[in-house]
């Protein structure tokens, strides 16, 4: 997970980005949580990994870095995942806009 994290660019990625994530990894499964479709921004995302295990990954604008927010097994409740990752986008989200972002970074 950590090379995924490292590898992943020091803003928010868009919808084509998250798209392009999944396909470049057999073993991945990837799932946007924190998108904003007007802006094409996606801050926060859950990878599974082989079907067994998973993490969500939030973009703190504040530190400008994807963090962990939580990681999890095959068998928890992936909608609760789902709940607490929107519940922590929506702390630091809940303000988006032009101005939070750098459109022109984003592909």
């Amino acid at each position: 997970m950590t090379t995924l994290r490292d590898s992943l660019p020091e803003r928010p990625l868009s919808t084509t980005e998250v798209t392009a994530l999944e396909a470049q990894h057999d073993d991945y499964g990837v799932a946007p949580v924190g998108f904003f479709p007007e802006l094409d921004v996606v801050t926060a995302f859950v990878v599974i990994v082989d079907g067994d295990h998973g993490y969500s990954l939030g973009f703190d604008g504040r530190d400008e870095r994807w963090v962990l927010v939580e990681q999890f097994e095959d068998g928890d409740d992936f909608a609760g995942v789902t709940d607490r990752l929107r519940e922590w986008v929506g702390e630091d989200w809940d303000d988006v806009d032009e101005d939070t972002v750098e459109l022109d970074d984003v592909a």
